[in-house]
């Protein structure tokens, strides 16, 4: 299985000045009045602790710069083509999918993340079909590791033969309403959505186009990974999952997950490593470039950052715009940077590190990656 690649987190556009106190400016390319920045501390998602400001040498001023944190909103498809009244398909799908997904929320890796659940569909068929059904999740956003998600899908009641299991796939209002919901809550967290499903959407007329949900994706302007559940081997029912990438590439992801059914802890272990994997390419490491000392110029050739934990004697990181090596970081647009980004790498030693600090330097030699 080919997972779509590392590709940072674009930073958001802004029209007002920038400054150092608001992390969502861009950076300058002068600044010869500016006042000297005050510090603030570095925030990696890990502990409510503060951390060592990111400081600026090659000149005696410090600036204020944060990484961000990330809340991932998942979009939880329970319809009865998961399990339901077919044996297979309730001991292959849904029962490592459930077992893979209430890992991830309550194990102590997703402790830089802040999550929210929604299920679909909802169980009243008279409003399933409607976008205003899903602007309250069944979890709101939450720190993880929570047991509140876990709580929420067994709430479900759902097992093998009941009558608790939901019909139909309404993915487009689902997701609008998603999308409208979290437009209306603003946040200083990045927000991702994460889809999964066993198929496209049925059963809502007028919204069973899965090019009216790609559509819906591109106009969110929300980043969407999307986890397609295979059928099992020999399933009568043939697998309705190849236009899910449309939906992904909508969503800026490339490609969806498909994960495999059949084997019951093959299914747990690929669900698991997608997630993981999502979380890495989803991770908040990107930072505004802090102000350049007063009377100083930014030039994007002379900036280095430099990584430091506890004792730990400091790193310089490599600038590698490719982020093909280990301890590197690259700008979100090498020809007009507003933004520095923590390659993979990096970014996952930055998140376990609590006493994690970074340097920023103006003015210096780049230390880069040789070609």
């Amino acid at each position: 299985m080919m997972a779509p690649p590392f590709t940072g987190v674009a930073a958001e556009p802004s029209g007002e000045e920038p400054n150092a106190e608001d992390p969502s400016a861009g950076a300058p390319v002068s600044s010869p009045s500016a006042p000297e920045a005050s510090g603030s501390g570095v925030d990696f998602g890990v502990s409510d602790a503060p951390t060592t400001d990111v400081e600026v040498v090659c000149a005696a001023q410090s600036a204020a710069s944060e990484l961000r944190q990330v809340s991932l909103a998942f979009l939880f498809d329970v319809s009865g083509s998961m399990g339901s009244n077919n044996r297979m398909r309730f001991d292959t799908k849904w029962v490592p999918v459930v077992a893979a997904t209430e890992a991830f929320f309550s194990e102590g890796d997703a402790a830089a993340l802040s999550a929210s659940l929604t299920f679909f569909p909802r169980p009243d068929s008279a409003t399933r079909c409607t976008a205003d059904a899903y602007l309250v999740p069944d979890v709101s956003e939450t720190a993880l590791p929570s047991p509140l998600f876990s709580e929420a899908i067994r709430g479900l009641q759902y097992s093998f033969g009941s009558n608790n299991w939901r019909m139909s796939t309404p993915t487009l209002p689902a997701y609008s309403g998603l999308a409208a919901s979290l437009a209306s809550a603003p946040s200083d967290a990045l927000r991702a959505i994460v889809m999964v499903t066993d198929g496209v959407p049925e059963q809502c007329q007028g919204a069973n186009d899965i090019q009216l949900v790609a559509d819906a994706v591109r106009n969110s302007g929300i980043q969407t990974f999307v986890i397609g559940v295979a059928n099992p081997p020999g399933d009568e029912v043939p697998n309705n999952l190849p236009n899910l990438d449309l939906v992904a590439q909508a969503g800026g992801t490339e490609r969806a997950f498909i994960i495999a059914t059949g084997n019951p802890a093959q299914t747990q272990a690929e669900f698991k490593a997608v997630i993981d994997d999502i979380r890495g390419i989803s991770l908040a490491c990107n930072m505004q470039i802090p102000l350049p000392p007063v009377g100083s110029v930014f030039v994007p050739e002379q900036v280095n950052v430099i990584y430091g934990s506890g004792g730990a004697s400091d790193k310089r990181l490599s600038y590698d715009p490719e982020c093909a090596v280990p301890d590197a970081w690259r700008y979100d647009d090498a020809a007009n940077p507003s933004s520095i980004i923590l390659c993979r790498e990096s970014c996952e030693r930055a998140q376990r590190e609590v006493t994690a600090s970074l340097k920023v330097e103006f003015g210096c030699e780049r230390q880069g990656v040789p070609r």
